[in-house]
């Protein structure tokens, strides 16, 4: 996406893309959609502060990420232990089968 094609309104709909996946707990396409809004945000077009529908996005966007980074930190280490402790389960199943 060049720096020229980029608008307020793309920004919105990926935030809303974004949204609508937490809510419904599709981590993985979150996950292929949260890369591309902090793409979005690092290549901001020039003189993006003096437009009152780039700020008002970006602002929107900054405070859902804020919101929204304890709740992943959360299911990650949730996802985390599971794994560790199927991983462990699996141990003790091949060593009493053995």
């Amino acid at each position: 996406m060049s720096e020229e094609t980029r608008s307020p309104e793309q920004l919105s709909a990926l935030y809303e893309q974004l949204k609508q996946q937490v809510a419904d707990s599709e981590y993985e396409s979150a996950a292929d959609t949260l890369p591309k809004i902090l793409s979005f945000l690092e290549q901001l077009p020039d003189g993006w502060t003096e437009s009152r529908q780039w700020i008002t996005v970006v602002a929107a966007v900054d405070d859902y990420l804020n919101e929204l980074q304890p709740k992943l930190e959360s299911v990650q280490k949730e996802t985390s232990a599971a794994i560790t402790k199927i991983g462990k389960s699996k141990k003790g199943v091949k060593a009493y089968t053995k």
